[in-house]
């Protein structure tokens, strides 16, 4: 698991079971098979499942998964930042490419891949084509090559202001039916409630902060769920939809 996976588990353990007045107990643990990630428990005896999961660009969750290992730095004696030209890239490929430059750049003294010689390049392939894949550039930083995401660039009037649509379309990335059916079948439990957590790549810029008012309608393809939870790294409220009504939700005094 990542470790970005690891902290969105934690606050939506955190934030769910403050707005709902239950404890939260880690369940997929022990070996247990296709298990909701917690269990919701109500002083009553209630009992609740609740399944955590982001929402990513297909593809990128498995490097942003191994660069969160890494720190999201690569080794070096020296200081680069590394930008993505694109959400996607083959990560191990990727990696030794630029450790490849930076050290060859630092032999030559040069700032960045383009000011190497020609005939260098001509011997290092996979140092000339870096520029297709992200821009590598020297920094006055700590040692060790930062990797940084692709710029994003887009009016805010080009997506749907109704953010229940970009909701639905969700659906259609490869992993998320597995996880809503999960929440929806999980077995002796009152209630099901599903967290999401989108990065920053799936959101249009329209939804980028959380200033924009809570939708006016249930979403399709979630039927059977009581709870619907979405919280993303730059909003200062969760999004709850529960009783058929969306609502913001501030964060408790104490939230991490």
């Amino acid at each position: 698991m990542s470790q970005l996976a690891r902290r969105a588990e934690a606050i939506a353990a955190h934030l769910v079971g403050h707005a709902l007045g239950a404890t939260t107990r880690e369940y997929d643990v022990d070996g247990r098979q296709a298990a909701v990630d917690f269990m919701l428990e109500w002083p009553n005896g209630r009992r609740g499942a609740l399944e955590v999961t982001l929402i990513t660009e297909p593809g990128t969750a498995r490097w942003q998964g191994l660069a969160g290992k890494e720190s999201w730095r690569w080794p070096a004696s020296s200081s680069w930042q590394f930008r993505l030209a694109e959400a996607d890239m083959p990560y191990r490929r990727t990696r030794a490419a630029v450790l490849q430059a930076v050290a060859t750049c630092d032999e030559w003294g040069v700032e960045t891949p383009a000011d190497l010689p020609g005939h260098v390049l001509e011997e290092q392939p996979d140092v000339a084509t870096l520029n297709e894949v992200g821009d590598l550039r020297r920094t006055r930083l700590s040692p060790g090559v930062a990797i940084l995401p692709a710029v994003r660039s887009e009016f805010v009037e080009a997506a749907s202001p109704d953010f229940v649509l970009l909701l639905e379309q969700w659906l259609a990335l490869s992993h998320m039916p597995a996880h809503v059916e999960k929440t929806r079948s999980a077995p002796e439990v009152d209630e099901r409630h599903l967290f999401l957590v989108p990065v920053d790549e799936v959101l249009p810029a329209r939804f980028f902060t959380n200033d924009f008012p809570a939708p006016g309608r249930s979403p399709n393809g979630f039927e059977g769920l009581d709870g619907l939870w979405i919280w993303s790294n730059f909003w200062h409220q969760v999004l709850a939809w529960r009783g058929a009504t969306w609502n913001w939700l501030n964060f408790p005094a104490n939230d991490r």
